[in-house]
């Protein structure tokens, strides 16, 4: 049952779920878009990935509501010794290199409990956008 609502799952997965995910971080793709891949499952550690092709209009309308930083956070990598990985505030950061503006949190999500990370790129030389979210 498990092996078929994973599979089910990604295959039922729609442009309306990936405006959802995207919405809960306050990105919002305006124009139409093509889903490239998604992809999610593991047993101990929970990941889903997704690739959007995007806009030109929306990648840099991604670009421009961000102030980024030269710098990744190391307090926001998910195996971090910087935090406690169970307990505190959620962690947010902006920051881009040659290959990508990446938006990153670490949400902890209480003592036992699988903390959050997602990571949301774009693409500096293609209009494509990569969720990313991992449960470990």
């Amino acid at each position: 049952m498990l092996t078929l609502y994973l599979l089910f799952d990604d295959l039922l997965f729609s442009k309306s779920d990936a405006r959802q995910l995207l919405s809960e971080h306050h990105i919002t793709l305006n124009d139409d878009f093509k889903i490239i891949s998604n992809q999610s499952g593991g047993l101990r550690d929970y990941t889903h990935q997704f690739e959007l092709s995007i806009s030109e209009k929306d990648k840099q309308s991604f670009i421009d509501q961000r102030t980024w930083s030269d710098k990744m956070d190391e307090r926001i990598e998910v195996h971090s010794s910087a935090v406690d990985r169970y307990e505190g505030d959620t962690l947010r950061a902006n920051y881009h290199d040659n290959d990508s503006y990446t938006y990153s949190m670490y949400r902890p999500n209480g003592k036992g409990i699988t903390p959050t990370f997602i990571k949301i790129c774009v693409s500096n030389h293609k209009n494509t956008l990569t969720y990313e979210e991992i449960l470990d």
